[in-house]
C-alpha cells in the first residue's frame, strides 16, 4: 500500500477534521512525508471529476464534499444527528466532567432523566451508582463521534456548543450555590443561638 492510499483511507474513516501529526500516527510516517503526500493528493482531488475535495484547515485536513453538494449531505446529516435538547445536556455532562446525576439535574432541570436515559441508550454516556445517585461517564463511543482525543474532548467539543448553553447553566449553578451557601450560613446561626442559649443556662445554674 503506497504513503497516498494510506493517508486517503485514514482521512475517509475518520470522516471529520484530523491534525497533520495525528494523521502521521494513524499512516505510520513522518510529519514531513505527511505533508508532502497531502499536497499531492490535494491536487488530484481537485482534477478529479467527482463529488470530494481535500480540504487544509487550521488545524489540519479534512476529507469533505464539494461546496455543491452540501445541501444534499446536510439533509442527511441533519436527520441523524442528536437533538437539541440531548446535545445541549451532553455539553454541560462534558463541561463539568466528571459529573453526578444530581448535579447535571440541577443545571439542566428535570427533563435531563429523559435527555441522559437517551444517551445511555444511544452510547454516549454511562452511569453507575454513587451513593444515592449516580456517577454519569462519558464512553468511547462520545470520543469516537467527535473524533476527540479524550485529554482535549472537553476543550474541543464544547467549541461545537452555542455560549448561551453554557452559560445558563453557569447562572444556574452559581445561583443554587448561592442558596446553598444562605442556607448554610442559617445552620450555622441556629448553631450558634443554641451554644449561646445553652451556655447561658449553665451561667445560670
Amino acid at each position: 500500500m503506497t504513503d497516498k492510499k494510506k493517508i486517503e483511507a485514514v482521512l475517509f474513516a475518520v470522516g471529520k477534521e484530523i491534525s497533520t501529526e495525528r494523521l502521521a500516527s494513524l499512516s505510520s510516517l513522518e510529519v514531513k512525508e505527511v505533508k508532502k503526500v497531502m499536497k499531492s493528493l490535494i491536487a488530484e482531488y481537485n482534477d478529479r471529476d467527482h463529488a470530494l475535495k481535500i480540504e487544509s484547515r487550521d488545524n489540519g485536513w479534512k476529507l469533505t464534499v464539494r461546496d455543491e453538494f452540501v445541501p444534499l449531505v446536510s439533509n442527511i446529516v441533519t436527520s441523524t444527528e442528536i437533538e437539541k435538547p440531548l446535545m445541549d445536556t451532553l455539553a454541560v455532562i462534558a463541561w463539568k466532567y466528571p459529573i453526578v446525576q444530581s448535579e447535571i439535574i440541577k443545571l439542566r432541570g428535570s427533563g435531563a432523566y429523559e435527555h441522559m436515559s437517551n444517551l445511555v441508550q444511544q452510547g454516549f454516556v454511562a452511569k453507575e451508582k454513587f451513593g444515592r445517585t449516580y456517577k454519569v461517564k462519558l464512553t468511547q463511543k462520545f470520543f469516537e463521534y467527535f473524533d476527540l482525543p479524550s485529554e482535549e474532548a472537553k476543550e474541543a467539543f464544547l467549541k461545537l456548543v452555542p455560549a448561551e448553553v453554557l452559560e445558563e447553566a453557569e447562572a444556574v449553578e452559581k445561583e443554587h450555590d448561592e442558596v446553598e451557601r444562605l442556607i448554610e450560613l442559617e445552620e450555622k446561626e441556629k448553631v450558634g443561638k443554641s451554644e449561646i442559649e445553652k451556655a447561658m443556662k449553665e451561667v445560670k445554674n
